[in-house]
């Protein structure tokens, strides 16, 4: 069995680590893992192997390599990404004696969608306010500078996703950030400054967006199973949920 490390453009190419890494067989792709790194000290991984290929080594052999690489780049945690009503992962996850780390519910709302009118404060943001953005995000969800500003810029300068800006007398106040999603449109990023949560900047961002964003799409979020408010807002605006996806976590 070979594997092959795959650079790839995105966080886990920017962060120093490939991509993904693939097992091979006979010519043939038997598995892949894929390693996704939003902040410095935790990789994401979600890893596939085809039914017949299980119970070979391949996920170990992929598992190996993927944590050496991370390893030798100072990580300090996996978080092994594992939908809830996957069997199979599941028992990876017990196999493996992980421990769940937490758990997010993907929430779904269906287009087409009535109208909304636009909110003059909600204005496009530019890679020009880069600054202003990572210094939100951080303060929102105590990241460190240097992983907000990263972040922030990867949004900025990929012409697949848009990041939007509610304003307040010159003050940005909530940023959001969209992106492609295989259900239709995803919406992530959310965050509110400190210094204005408790006073609806969530309920307007989120009624702001929907009212920029196409109305046939579905939109797609995210959100922290521990985080009630956050689910209860979404849900005002017609979100549903659609699955679980629990965290498994694996110390390096």
């Amino acid at each position: 069995m070979e594997i092959r490390a795959v650079t790839a453009l995105g966080p886990g190419g920017d962060s120093g680590l490939p991509g993904c890494f693939q097992a091979w067989e006979g010519g043939r792709l038997v598995g892949s893992l894929s390693l996704f790194v939003p902040l410095v000290h935790t990789a994401e991984v979600s890893a596939f192997v085809p039914p017949e290929y299980r119970r070979r080594g391949v996920f170990s052999a992929l598992l190996r390599w993927a944590e050496e690489a991370c390893r030798e780049r100072g990580t300090a945690r996996v978080l092994f990404s594992c939908d809830g009503n996957s069997a199979d992962g599941q028992a990876v996850a017990e196999h493996w004696g992980l421990a769940l780390d937490h758990r997010e519910f993907v929430l779904v709302l269906r287009g087409p969608r009535p109208a909304l009118p636009a909110d003059p404060d909600l204005k496009r943001m530019g890679p020009e306010d880069v600054k202003a953005v990572a210094a939100l995000s951080g303060a929102a969800f105590g990241n460190t500078l240097k992983e907000a500003l990263a972040m922030a810029e990867a949004t900025l300068t990929d012409p697949a996703r848009r990041c939007w800006g509610l304003w307040e007398n010159g003050d940005l106040t909530a940023v959001a950030s969209v992106g492609p999603a295989a259900e239709g449109l995803s919406i992530y990023g959310v965050a509110v400054d400190p210094v204005w949560q408790g006073r609806g900047r969530g309920r307007r961002l989120m009624a702001g967006l929907l009212g920029v964003l196409p109305r046939e799409k579905s939109l797609v979020v995210e959100v922290d199973g521990e985080n009630r408010r956050a689910r209860a807002l979404y849900e005002k605006f017609g979100f549903r949920e659609n699955r679980r996806q629990d965290y498994f976590v694996r110390g390096l």
